[in-house]
């Protein structure tokens, strides 16, 4: 089973040379993996982001490698060029906390004029925006500027987990009105109550197929962004375990693949350059 991840850290938590391992170690499950540097923690982002752009570009895989950026908060008018050289197929505006253009998860601050700026700058150059970490009040003034479908990509719900990190029903409607997508991640505290087991991913992806729909659902597993995984659904290897679970939930081949890939790709190849 072909495999699409719309988020997944290890650009940041490896280097050079265990990405490439990694690389070669998973290609044969993976359709298409989005690559976010999660800049928050870096001293010196932009020298970091084009180190890992200039891997992505010399790998043999560069069709299948897609490199983003998570929190813009270093982001000046001055490089914009250099953004858009680096060329990323999406870019979060922050992480769980304010900046100068948003609110993250955990704060309460506003989408700012800057941010605006940033937002239009951004769509204008065919870069998606990935409003996964925005808290509700930046999402919602997002929703009301951007002229793209809504792209979330890693999050959880909050009818099962009341969490600032997952989305609430009418944020999830908001997307699926866009004709957006939604990424789901795999962190356990996120998305259980108790210990985190792959039957609650079957789960909450059968609670989001019930209520929702099948067609705005994706894979955004979050992986080398959290430990907090169910023992067996640490890598793409073990997709057959949660191929396995879903199927004792009912769902089909087909509706598998389409939440394994096919959701993903087709939302990417019509909004995503």
């Amino acid at each position: 089973m072909k495999i699409t991840d719309l988020h997944n850290d290890y650009l940041t938590e490896l280097n050079s040379k265990q990405a490439i391992k990694y690389i070669d170690n998973n290609i044969s499950y993976i359709d298409n993996l989005f690559s976010p540097i999660w800049t928050t923690k870096l001293k010196n982002p932009l020298n970091y982001i084009k180190s890992k752009q200039n891997l992505i570009k010399n790998s043999n895989f560069l069709n299948k490698l897609h490199i983003c950026i998570e929190d813009m908060y270093f982001f000046d008018d001055c490089m914009q060029n250099e953004i858009l050289n680096i060329n990323p197929y999406y870019c979060g505006l922050c992480w769980n906390y304010e900046n100068k253009f948003c609110g993250g998860a955990y704060s309460t601050a506003s989408l700012s004029n800057k941010g605006k700026r940033l937002i239009k700058f951004l769509e204008d150059n065919n870069i998606q925006i990935d409003c996964a970490h925005m808290n509700e009040k930046s999402f919602y003034q997002f929703a009301s500027v951007t002229t793209k479908p809504i792209f979330c990509s890693h999050t959880g719900f909050k009818c099962v987990v009341d969490d600032n990190r997952n989305l609430s029903d009418e944020q999830i409607k908001q997307i699926i009105k866009s004709k957006g997508i939604i990424g789901f991640y795999f962190v356990g505290k996120y998305i259980s109550k108790n210990k985190i087991s792959i039957f609650d991913i079957a789960n909450n992806i059968e609670n989001f197929v019930n209520l929702y729909g099948i067609e705005h659902l994706a894979i955004g597993s979050d992986f080398y962004g959290t430990n907090d995984l169910p023992h067996n659904l640490q890598n793409y290897n073990h997709f057959k375990n949660l191929e396995d679970e879903l199927i004792k939930h009912d769902f089909t081949d087909c509706e598998i693949k389409k939440i394994f890939y096919k959701n993903a790709n087709k939302f990417t190849k019509k909004n995503i350059s």
